[in-house]
């Protein structure tokens, strides 16, 4: 649940975070797509959750939101 509440607020402008969500088209991946990869891991999501990057908001992601976020993700995997 907490992860869901951080990707609402802090992903949801750009990206489609979850089943429910269709409204709109947004300029990011969808997480249902990220949790669908064969390359996604939890360890993969960590470490792009906690890098830089280019067309995206450097946002400082604590360890423990990390793990949130990853659960959350992981969680929408065959949707």
């Amino acid at each position: 649940e907490r992860g869901r509440e951080l990707a609402q607020a802090w992903c949801a402008e750009c990206h489609a975070i979850g089943p429910k969500v269709t409204e709109g088209k947004r300029p990011g991946q969808n997480f249902i797509d990220f949790a669908n990869r064969a390359s996604t891991t939890p360890l993969s999501l960590n470490v792009f959750l906690r890098s830089n990057h280019e067309t995206m908001p450097n946002l400082i992601v604590a360890r423990g939101e990390a793990d949130d976020l990853v659960a959350y993700i992981l969680s929408l995997k065959g949707r």
